[in-house]
């Protein structure tokens, strides 16, 4: 094909300087061993994916004399080396013959071995069709670095230099060391040719991390514009976050700028939606920021992120001589700002889709995800051991629902029972169906904190989380007493903010009991502040206040960020009791309170 990729060019040239001496080899080899003679000694087969050292003709001879899986090792070999010698009718003859006497097992080696003559053929398209459909999970260590290698030698002929990257990454930590040295050159190599643009897009959730620490760092070394200072405080930030990764072979020997232990930024850009549809969410977030910030000597400046290009937002930023952002609060406004690749310290106040797990970036939101999670662990913490969770059968029910279920299986090893509804005419039909439903893994064996767990005994369902608005909770929650039994004691309920009601309303006998899961800041904490903030803002709606207390905790938490990154002990707040996980995602947990003759009161002091 007219435009091979390094490695591809680098083989075939070295079988054509090659080809003469191996014929010669053979022949000498041949003689010296009596393998032209009649008697040919059978030897024990090498590994089907071991560095091959004889021409074809030998392995061959070798088959012939072999006998079970010594045999089928050998025909491997040399088919192996007919492809690296270019002898493809030679290739194609014995793996018919592999193709007939292949075992389930064996099936993976010989769909490779046609991979690899398609290669040779000059048609990487074919290669990784038949890659595609292959188990790996029947290859040993050695066949899965064949597979890799076979990957990238495809996709760097398609051109598709990412991908090939990608598969040489994923052969790194498969290798000997001594064979490492190679496959990480050649993966610089690669992603040499790429300009940071392409490099942060190919960044990824769908990505392992040592392939994102790769793409993160040429990033950085690919700008050749990058100002130094600028440069080494992202090469430390690198370094920082990837103690372990291969790619530190590339660093520079001394790095001049490290990132601090904590952060006293002296000047603080805070990136809000300050017009437009959402300005009202953003000046509630401001004057968060505002009245946490009184009496520090820190400069703030704002800037409005609503309509803004954010490369253009960024480079306003960096004119103003800031340290530190807080911001964005859209989650495409976070994605586009660390496509930027900021080289200062960020607490984003979304989280996106895909979160660099860098040392100086964090992300601080109120997602009902988080709060689902933290829902899991007070059941759990609450000797409840088979919850059933009880979601609208729309994006952000089944969203909520799993990431409840995702943490209850981290905490003890079995799933909870997800039930959904759809509307309030099916509910009565909806409430039977999730109380009469068991767990999805029951008979599966699931792990506990990572070790071995054991086969979950069938439990009744002790406990109901709801993924409800206040409206669907006060509507649905005397289906589950109508339907279990009036008589019967109801079910422990649990629900998060979205189910909040304004204390002091008049009192509904079907909440009374429910547990909700809130920030103190909307209790009873931090009076003296909110008796301010209501007294400047008196119509100011439960909404505007929560994402008043984000913006406060944010800049309260700004130099607290690294220490609690480490494991400090929870830093009590406005929106929770804050921790923050080694990936810098700002961790709440809640107040719990329980629903009582129209008030939310501590449980137990009825």
């Amino acid at each position: 094909m007219g435009n091979k990729g390094l490695a591809t060019q680098t083989q075939w040239a070295s079988v054509t300087r090659l080809l003469c001496t191996l014929v010669l080899s053979s022949v000498l080899a041949a003689c010296g061993s009596g393998l032209l003679q009649t008697g040919v000694t059978p030897e024990p087969a090498p590994d089907l994916f071991s560095p091959l050292d004889r021409p074809a003709e030998q392995y061959s001879a070798q088959a012939g004399v072999a006998t079970g899986a010594d045999a089928f090792a050998w025909r491997v070999l040399a088919v192996r080396a007919w492809l690296q010698q270019g002898q493809r009718d030679q290739a194609n003859a014995l793996m018919a013959e592999l193709d007939q006497v292949a075992t389930l097992s064996q099936r993976p080696v010989v769909s490779m071995l046609q991979a690899a003559d398609a290669l040779v053929g000059q048609d990487p398209g074919r290669t990784l069709q038949l890659l595609q459909g292959l188990d790996r999970t029947r290859l040993t260590t050695s066949g899965q670095n064949y597979y890799w290698l076979l990957k990238a030698n495809a996709h760097e002929d398609l051109q598709q230099t990412v991908a090939a990257a990608s598969a040489l990454i994923a052969r790194h930590a498969g290798l000997a060391a001594t064979e490492q040295d190679g496959n990480r050159e050649r993966i610089h190599r690669l992603l040499a040719t790429l300009s940071p643009p392409e490099l942060r897009r190919a960044q990824g959730d769908d990505q392992s991390a040592d392939a994102n620490g790769w793409f993160r760092l040429m990033s950085i070394l690919n700008a050749a514009d990058l100002p130094a200072a600028q440069r080494d405080w992202q090469l430390a930030s690198w370094s920082s976050s990837y103690p372990e990764h291969p790619a530190r072979h590339y660093l520079p020997g001394t790095l001049t700028t490290a990132p601090a232990a904590d952060y006293r930024p002296s000047h603080i850009a805070v990136l809000l939606p300050l017009s437009g549809r959402l300005a009202e969410q953003g000046e509630a977030v401001r004057n968060g920021v505002l009245a946490a910030h009184q009496g520090q000597s820190s400069r703030l400046s704002f800037f409005d992120s609503a309509g803004n290009d954010m490369a253009a937002l960024h480079r306003q930023v960096l004119a103003s001589g800031a340290d530190f952002i807080i911001g964005p609060l859209l989650k495409d406004n976070v994605d586009a700002l660390l496509r930027q690749d900021p080289a200062m310290p960020v607490l984003a106040l979304n989280q996106p889709a895909y979160q660099p797990g860098l040392a100086h970036l964090y992300y601080f939101s109120l997602s009902p995800d988080a709060e689902a999670a933290d829902a899991a662990r007070q059941m759990w913490d609450n000797g409840h051991r088979q919850p059933l969770v009880f979601a609208p059968a729309n994006e952000l029910g089944r969203r909520v629902a799993a990431e409840f279920d995702r943490q209850w299986q981290a905490l003890s090893g079995r799933a909870a029972i997800l039930g959904y509804f759809s509307n309030q005419a099916g509910i009565e039909g909806d409430v039977r169906r999730a109380l009469s439903r068991r767990p999805a893994t029951a008979g599966q064996v699931l792990p506990v904190n990572g070790e071995p767990g054991l086969v979950p005994e069938a439990r009744p369902i002790d406990a109901v989380f709801m993924v409800t608005n206040a409206a669907e909770t006060r509507f649905i929650l005397p289906y589950f007493d109508f339907v279990r039994d009036s008589r019967a004691a109801r079910l422990p309920t649990y629900v998060i903010s979205r189910s909040y009601l304004p204390p002091g309303e008049a009192p509904m006998g079907e909440l009374a009991g429910l547990r909700l899961a809130d920030m103190p800041w909307l209790f009873d904490g931090a009076p003296q502040l909110k008796e301010e903030v209501l007294s400047l803002w008196p119509n100011a709606s439960t909404a505007w206040l929560r994402l008043f207390a984000l913006g406060y905790d944010a800049l309260t938490l700004v130099p607290q960020l690294p220490a609690l990154r480490q494991g400090s002990p929870a830093v009590p707040a406005l929106t929770g009791a804050l921790t923050i996980s080694p990936e810098g995602v700002v961790q709440r947990r809640l107040q719990w309170m329980e629903y009582s003759n129209g008030d939310w009161i501590p449980p137990g002091q009825q």
